[in-house]
């Protein structure tokens, strides 16, 4: 099943249409909200010490306070210490129902004191500001998140962390740092993408036994990417019928780039791959994996280009005299979808080429993003989404914005949204073998969005899989190149039992 994920702003409709339209009561969403939320907390923290712990419960003034009274509720009749601060009087009736239930429970709603600090516990939950507040916290809001920040405690945020933007993913200064956030009905883009994904710790999504012809009234800024399908191999075939890739840059110093997008071109299935860089690497490929081809540039090998179902432009390019005549001749001259990366971005920011046809893939992360839309990396990562819209329209292409919560448009505005992948990628080469391997789903005769998307997806949990046995700071680029085959396997096995 496709996940939807909506905007902060769209899942607060979707909240409206189930309460107007389709018979659900607020009070009764809340109560789930609360509970749910409490069920997992406990799960995770109960361990030998069944009563007795401590919980600090942080209220705003709206419904997601409200979600807050609730769990404080059930810690209480859990037999839990509770300790619930009340930042604003409840402001709903819904939210009014649950504070009553909660004192009537024997809970007190304390007021806010001026101290920056909180007493020891052993789960602090944020439930100030939820979906429906913009904008940085201020006063004593601020303060309590600071506060809560520092306490050496499991911290669980109600639906969104305090701070942080559900409908880009910004975060604000100061935000609530989870450990576990609950979110409720709809994923939002802004716990999956950006700087939020810093401060959302494990996300559990619980969709209150809502119905999805609710969710299907409004339209969803981006679709959840799945396990993809890998192109079939037939038993009577030959290299020829599963591509032919070529793997252009590699300047002087920089071979390994190619070199590792090229070996990422086989791995994942291309049945030719050719590297086209400087005299001075013509032997070298066959040195590193002896299944490389490789030629050179300067000899302009037209009819090899010619028949490549897909060409890479950009790993180890430089931007010197040499990359920008290799950049300039692909781009001219090429036939095949490009896989535009790393300097040949750059390059192409400054150019202002445009594709032809859409058969470009573009991969910038932040930085190389900036440069195409001449502004800042902040800029960017302020509103991901906006961002990789903006590329995909500006350029003509199918654009794939790295960074934790990789998006990929295109120009008629369809995204996805890769959610695997960890800290451990942010280290050099892991673009080269992404740009490798989607040009080899390429060259297998996928189209550009499918064989982009099942490369970002099987990059991400390649990565993943690793450092589920391995210090995620051990992760180089070649780890990835080294897991693909078992990554591969499952999901061919996952295809194989339908």
């Amino acid at each position: 099943m496709q996940h939807k994920i909506f905007t902060g702003s769209v899942a607060r409709q979707i909240d409206r249409l189930a309460i107007d339209s389709f018979g659900y009561t607020g009070l009764s969403l809340m109560k789930k909200a609360g509970e749910s939320a409490f069920s997992h907390i406990r799960s995770r923290v109960q361990t030998g010490q069944p009563k007795g712990l401590r919980m600090l419960v942080l209220c705003g003034g709206g419904n997601n306070g409200g979600d807050g009274y609730v769990v404080a509720r059930c810690a209480l009749l859990a037999g839990w210490r509770v300790t619930l601060i009340a930042y604003a009087a409840p402001s709903s009736r819904d939210a009014q129902a649950v504070a009553a239930e909660f004192s009537a429970a024997g809970g007190v709603a304390e007021t806010p004191a001026d101290a920056d600090t909180f007493d020891a516990c052993e789960v602090v939950v944020d439930a100030l500001l939820g979906v429906g507040i913009s904008g940085a916290p201020r006063g004593l809001y601020a303060t309590a998140i600071e506060a809560a920040n520092r306490l050496p405690a499991f911290k669980v945020a109600i639906d969104v962390p305090s701070g942080i933007d559900a409908d880009s993913g910004f975060a604000h200064h100061p935000n609530f740092r989870a450990d576990l956030t609950v979110t409720y009905i709809a994923l939002k883009l802004g716990v999956l993408t950006g700087p939020a994904t810093n401060s959302v710790g494990e996300l559990v999504l619980e969709d209150l036994e809502l119905d999805r012809q609710v969710t299907d009234q409004v339209a969803e800024c981006a679709n959840l990417l799945g396990k993809p399908t890998l192109p079939r191999r037939q038993s009577d075939s030959h290299k020829g019928k599963y591509g032919h890739v070529i793997i252009t840059g590699g300047d002087n110093g920089m071979f390994g780039a190619v070199l590792l997008a090229g070996k990422a071109a086989l791995r994942c299935g291309c049945g030719k791959v050719h590297i086209l860089s400087t005299d001075a690497h013509l032997d070298k490929p066959s040195l590193y994996s002896p299944e490389l081809m490789s030629a050179v540039f300067e000899n302009r090998p037209s009819e090899l280009m010619q028949n490549a179902q897909a060409i890479v432009v950009g790993p180890g390019l430089g931007t010197n005299s040499w990359g920008r005549e290799v950049f300039e001749h692909v781009v001219k001259t090429s036939t095949a979808p490009l896989v535009i990366d790393a300097d040949a971005l750059t390059l192409l920011a400054e150019s202002g080429y445009t594709a032809v046809g859409n058969k470009w893939v573009l991969t910038p992360h932040p930085g190389e993003a900036a440069r195409l839309l001449k502004c800042s990396v902040a800029d960017i990562q302020s509103n991901r989404l906006d961002a990789v819209r903006q590329i995909a329209n500006q350029y003509h292409c199918l654009c794939v914005l790295k960074g934790a919560g990789t998006l990929i448009a295109d120009s008629h505005s369809e995204v996805s949204l890769c959610n695997l992948g960890n800290a451990g990628m942010a280290t050099a080469g892991m673009g080269d073998v992404l740009s490798g391997m989607i040009a080899a789903f390429i060259g297998q005769g996928m189209a550009l969005r499918p064989a982009t998307e099942t490369a970002v997806w099987l990059h991400s949990y390649s990565a993943d899989a690793w450092v589920k046995k391995h210090a995620a700071a051990s992760l180089i680029a070649s780890d990835i190149l080294d897991h693909l085959p078992t990554a591969m396997a499952m999901l061919a096995y996952d295809q194989a039992c339908g």
